[in-house]
């Protein structure tokens, strides 16, 4: 019978006791409003105002319809706020998608950055294999994947975020930290550690070795360049990783050295063609991107300044 629009004229008609107050408050004319109280009356069967000094008085059915109404406009009030917030990127969630690597090296501070900046986004991470984490943005089970040489599918994008280089995560006493650029002939004789062949990752690295008629076999495989990485600083053997994955794993007795080869790892963001992106999954690809362009810039910084 009533709308939410009669209903406020009501309202506000009630908290200023004139319908001229409540036309300026409204940004209506008066006339407007002194037709909707009629209109509304005689829908109703029933006074809502009594005149007295010019003034307009509420009766006690007018008092208890707003009594009823006032859900409504907390209501509507809550809805207003939450697509403001929207519009503001205040609000939102979202999904992100990741092999390991990128999970332990530039992830859990790119998330915990953006989450204290804003408390009320839900995050969620998936942490997965290489075709997996694919899998679900095409499924639409994730806004957005983070992965390290990803290949093409018809169905995604794929944003370039950095060029990591390959390192040779070693021991500090081992005969490669002396080294200023180690190659795969320098690897033969020592124990490696790296991700398998029968990954992209595992091939790229194979192939680096092939070019420089070497064989890439590692004593222990991985599936992830950051296992890799781990198991040398544990104290067995020497990988060739990505430069995020070793230097997230540096600790004390440990060090890094550059791999001499045309061997780069691209870090992209992977989203769904066919879907457009909110508002929060590109802020969040912006801050991830920004973060790791600032770990690189102060990963390159110490390298050069203890060369």
């Amino acid at each position: 019978m009533l709308n939410l629009r009669q209903l406020e004229i009501l309202r506000a008609v009630v908290q200023f006791r004139t319908t001229v107050g409540a036309a300026e408050q409204l940004g209506m004319s008066q006339p407007s409003i002194s037709n909707t109280i009629r209109h509304i009356e005689t829908v109703l069967g029933f006074p809502l105002f009594e005149r007295q000094s010019n003034r307009l008085v509420p009766t006690e059915e007018a008092m208890i319809l707003l009594e009823e109404s006032e859900p409504l406009f907390l209501l509507r009030d809550a809805v207003n706020q939450r697509a403001a917030d929207l519009r503001m990127g205040r609000i939102g969630r979202v999904r992100i998608a990741s092999t390991a690597e990128i999970s332990e090296a530039v992830l859990p501070r790119t998330i915990a950055d953006y989450a204290r900046q804003y408390p009320q986004i839900q995050i969620s991470l998936e942490t997965r294999p290489l075709d997996s984490v694919l899998q679900t943005v095409e499924n639409g089970l994730a806004d957005v994947a983070f992965v390290i040489s990803a290949y093409d599918r018809q169905a995604l994008a794929f944003e370039l975020v950095a060029e990591l280089r390959a390192v040779c995560i070693c021991p500090e006493d081992h005969p490669l930290a002396q080294l200023k650029q180690v190659t795969p002939k320098d690897l033969a004789g020592h124990p490696l550690v790296g991700p398998r062949t029968a990954n992209r990752v595992g091939m790229m690295i194979a192939d680096s070795f092939h070019e420089c008629g070497m064989e890439y076999r590692p004593s222990i495989e991985t599936r992830f360049m950051n296992a890799a990485s781990r198991i040398v600083g544990e104290g067995w053997g020497v990988a060739v990783v990505d430069e995020l994955s070793a230097h997230t794993a540096l600790r004390p007795g440990l060090t890094v050295r550059p791999f001499q080869s045309k061997l780069l790892f691209n870090l992209v963001a992977v989203t769904l063609k066919t879907k457009t992106l909110s508002r929060q999954s590109r802020r969040f690809i912006k801050a991830f991107s920004d973060r790791v362009r600032t770990q690189l810039d102060e990963m390159h910084a110490a390298s050069n300044s203890l060369d």
